[in-house]
């Protein structure tokens, strides 16, 4: 488990909207294929694994992360790439907190017959996916204090957002996305939750840049760099 919070760690800020997971298949002492979510949160960590494994996860134990997802989005559930893989036992850190999952993914792993434990690894799990779990559980993304105006996105953030009073720009890592608009325009008023809405789980903002009284007025979260 503790591999597969490492390769999730290395991803935080790049998955957005979904969380940074981690996923080992072994047998015994033998590792058989590792994987992490990859850039933009497609395709998941447990699909990327399962397909490096092949043949070889049959009978094996699957280590991730955070709990795997039981329904349809841009892609087939993991929870049934599991099952048709036949791995017979799945450890994992922490359940999903999103409604879609929720405790589904584990009911249908069981259902199916695999042997499934939760909770090695929790505490850390739960620190890495933090924006993740806050922007499900309030709809507002984790906000990043810095000490300075950022010249670059932090390492483990999403995007950065600065102003210069009247307008805000907003600069994210998938394909140096870039959002410009003036602080009077409706979104503003409720910039936290807009961020949220766009799927951002963390956003950084210089402490003396003139919008982070609007995210930074509680209860938003924050977390000083």
């Amino acid at each position: 488990m503790q591999h597969a919070l490492t390769l999730a760690a290395g991803m935080r800020g790049h998955v957005w909207p979904n969380p940074p997971v981690g996923c080992v298949i072994a047998r015994d002492d033998d590792l058989i294929a590792e994987a992490a979510t990859d850039p933009g949160g497609r395709p998941h960590a447990e699909r990327k694994a399962l397909e490096l494994a092949g043949s070889a996860a049959a009978g094996a134990t699957l280590y991730v992360t955070l709990e795997p997802c039981c329904h349809w989005g841009r892609t087939p559930p993991c929870a049934d790439a599991i099952i048709a893989a036949r791995v017979s036992r799945v450890v994992c850190a922490i359940q999903d907190p999103d409604p879609r999952v929720n405790g589904g993914g584990f009911a249908r792993l069981r259902a199916a017959g695999v042997n499934v434990e939760v909770g090695l690894g929790a505490e850390e799990a739960r620190t890495l996916m933090s924006g993740f779990f806050h922007r499900i559980e309030t709809g507002t993304p984790e906000v990043v204090v810095l000490e300075r105006p950022p010249v670059a996105i932090p390492a483990g953030v999403d995007a950065v957002i600065r102003s210069d009073g009247d307008r805000a720009t907003l600069i994210t890592r998938h394909e140096t996305r870039v959002e410009r608009f003036r602080l009077a325009e409706p979104a503003s008023h409720g910039l936290p939750a807009h961020l949220g809405k766009m799927g951002l789980t963390s956003v950084a903002v210089a402490v003396d840049d003139p919008i982070a009284p609007q995210l930074l007025a509680p209860p938003f979260p924050r977390r000083r760099v």
